[in-house]
């Protein structure tokens, strides 16, 4: 699911962000070098599990996925403007839009961030400042019922 919910943030903030899969937007890690094979730049954003999903036994098709959205820049204030287009973009979301899998497919229905972009390395050893948020989506697995 981590997948499509990359490509949802893709898709749904196309205007407030500029980044690319596998470029410089990630999911589920940072690697050392991006899909071109080149060095992944300084500016990028990566999408993160950090904890596991809670699930509701009355709604077996329902998720609640929390996912981490990092990103660094080495400007502060650039760092901080992706960290707030996505948060714009994201938080407060509610729609019944369709997230497709390979095999499965899935409705976003809320999405909240947990709290406001934070600053957690500024700066980092090599002088890049980090911002972390982290978002509940709440997900189900069939079309909503009227």
């Amino acid at each position: 699911m981590l997948k499509e919910i990359c490509q949802f943030i893709l898709d749904h903030c196309a205007t407030s962000l500029h980044f690319v899969l596998g470029e410089n937007f990630f999911a589920g890690h940072l690697p050392m070098k991006n899909m071109l094979g080149a060095e992944v730049p300084t500016r990028v954003m990566v999408i993160l599990e950090r904890v596991p999903s809670a699930v509701n036994g009355q709604l077996p098709d329902y998720v609640d996925k929390v996912i981490q959205i990092w990103n660094r820049n080495d400007n502060y204030f650039e760092a901080r403007q992706d960290a707030q287009d996505i948060y714009d973009c994201l938080h407060g979301f509610t729609g019944h839009v369709l997230m497709i899998s390979s095999v499965d497919q899935y409705y976003a229905l809320v999405i909240d961030a947990m709290a406001t972009p934070a600053p957690i390395a500024n700066p980092n050893e090599k002088g890049e400042f980090e911002f972390s948020t982290n978002y509940l989506f709440r997900i189900e697995g069939e079309p909503p019922t009227p």
